[in-house]
């Protein structure tokens, strides 16, 4: 018998045993894969002050990012960032956060599948144990959390779906090909409208460079064209192939992202709480996964301890880097949408041009109740 049973031992996961733990609970992680991290994609960029519950001090990234890039259709503008943004291996991340939950007195098993959670008895295809308390943390394909009633399944309207390549080569050619310095990183955030509309993003690690792709399920199914395909025009268009001529593709990997969750989904019933991407928490706007994942994770770990799923989801709205990916939601659903992405995508790359060739002029009226709509959403989200 547990106190607290975690399924799942992503961030989310090892966030929510991190603080049972330190609170004395007797915790359990069940991970099935083979280590934290070896069933987890993702575009690696985090922000340091997400992991503040973390002992970041010993936080293993593999660049600090001294620059975001903004590309518009090839137009691109370019920025330092204000807090610490660190390019990050997922694996590597994925232990050294299990590894704190451990040190701080949680169990952590791998290599188990979780079958099913009735009441307090926890179902795996190597047997059964029981927890008082059970967090969630399965991310976005979370069979466990459907089957209990707590959630639904996505819609194809409701993910969008990436797909991300790393290629090897070595440091230095890294530095050389990007202009960068001996430990500086780059993000790259894409935005383009062939062969679908999507964005993209390019992270660099220590002896490699991450790209892939984000489209819309529903762009995908309506065009019939394949994820993959998209990939690798996108690539052709940008320049990526050239980038990483003579690179060693290290990693192919895909993965969807929830565009709906909580409050849609109840956070909590009973003995059970959702969290991370199993809760739908994803900031598509700043691209930022982990970090709701993560704070959520230290929330339920805190509440599931106390018994208190009747504030869980309260206290989930009153976290402010929730509340806004929650609240940004109805603007989300709009600008995902392939009129939209295009409009912007056009406008915004239209403005820059012109105002690197000295002519300020640009036509709004075909676009003012666009504008109006989504500002007035923008405005509703960040109040």
């Amino acid at each position: 018998m547990y106190d607290v049973v975690v399924v799942g031992g992503g961030p989310a996961g090892s966030a929510a045993a991190l603080r049972a733990a330190k609170l004395g609970a007797k915790t359990i992680v069940i991970e099935r894969g083979s280590e934290p991290g070896a069933k987890n994609v993702s575009g690696a960029m985090i922000r340091v002050n997400d992991l503040s519950m973390f002992d970041v001090k010993s936080l293993p990234y593999e660049r600090e990012v001294s620059k975001v890039r903004l590309s518009f259709d090839g137009v691109q503008i370019e920025m330092k960032p204000k807090d610490k943004l660190v390019n990050v291996g997922r694996l590597r991340l994925d232990r050294w956060l299990a590894s704190q939950a451990e040190s701080a007195g949680a169990v952590l098993i791998t290599k188990t599948t979780v079958l099913k959670v009735d009441g307090r008895r926890i179902v795996t295809d190597r047997g059964e144990i029981e927890g008082e308390r059970v967090i969630l943390a399965e991310g976005a394909n979370a069979l466990v959390s459907i089957n209990s009633g707590l959630r639904r399944e996505l819609k194809p309207e409701e993910t969008v779906q990436t797909v991300k390549e790393v290629y090897s080569l070595s440091k230095d050619e890294v530095n050389k090909r990007l202009g960068l310095g001996e430990q500086e990183g780059i993000s790259v955030r894409y935005l383009f409208s062939n062969p679908i509309p999507g964005a993209g993003f390019l992270y660099t690690y220590k002896d490699s460079i991450a790209f892939g792709i984000g489209v819309h399920m529903r762009s995908l199914i309506s065009h019939r064209v394949r994820p993959q395909d998209v990939l690798e025009e996108v690539k052709r268009s940008l320049g990526i192939n050239e980038l990483v001529k003579g690179f060693s593709l290290r990693e192919y990997s895909a993965k969807i992202i929830p565009e709906n969750g909580f409050p849609a989904w109840r956070a909590c019933s009973g003995n059970l709480f959702l969290t991370g991407d199993a809760l739908g928490v994803v900031n598509p706007i700043t691209f930022n996964g982990i970090g709701p994942a993560v704070i959520s994770g230290y929330i339920a770990g805190e509440l599931a301890v106390n018994d208190q799923c009747g504030s869980y989801e309260s206290s989930l709205m009153m976290e402010r880097t929730l509340s806004q990916a929650i609240k940004l939601r109805p603007l989300v659903k709009e600008l995902l949408k392939e009129e939209n992405m295009r409009a912007y995508i056009s406008m915004t790359s239209d403005a820059l041009s012109s105002w690197t060739s000295g002519d300020l002029s640009l036509d709004l009226k075909a676009n003012l109740w666009r504008l109006t709509k989504h500002a007035l959403l923008l405005l509703e989200a960040i109040s």
